[in-house]
């Protein structure tokens, strides 16, 4: 297993599997995503590979605004972890994060933070496996506020 930062160069491949992790999600909108993160150097993407190709990935941010929990800014956020069905539950998203935890403690962060919904246990069990601590649950609710709805 092999993790790597990724650059350009891994674009149509992060691309492909943040589309598994986010269905909803063109691709040409990922695509653009990846490419202003990296070229702004505001996104940081982890690619994990073995001999059989790339199978997963991690997302992260260093966020300067308010993050539930955290006392520190900028704090890194993980947006985005996927690992692929035939390689979960082998260390893969430890791997993952161990390696976006080591980039933002070299870059001064000293607290990583990251969320889940409501109704993935898997994730938030996970979660709590590395080491992370709930802080806070959310609903989030949306009024429209056009006249013509």
């Amino acid at each position: 297993m092999k993790i790597d930062y990724a650059t350009e160069v891994d674009l149509e491949t992060l691309v492909q599997l943040m589309h598994q992790l986010w269905p909803d999600a063109p691709d040409d909108e990922l695509r653009m995503e990846v490419r202003s993160g990296i070229a702004s150097k505001n996104m940081h993407y982890f690619i994990a590979s073995n001999e059989t190709g790339q199978v997963g990935f991690c997302q992260l941010s260093f966020r300067h605004d308010y993050v539930p929990g955290s006392t520190t800014s900028p704090t890194a956020y993980v947006e985005g972890i996927y690992v692929i069905e035939s390689e979960r539950h082998r260390g893969v998203a430890t791997r993952l994060v161990d390696a976006a935890s080591t980039f933002a403690a070299r870059h001064g962060c000293i607290e990583l933070a990251s969320d889940t919904e409501l109704e993935n246990e898997d994730s938030q069990r996970f979660h709590e496996k590395i080491g992370f601590k709930e802080v806070e649950r959310v609903v989030t609710y949306m009024k429209n506020l056009s006249h013509d709805s």
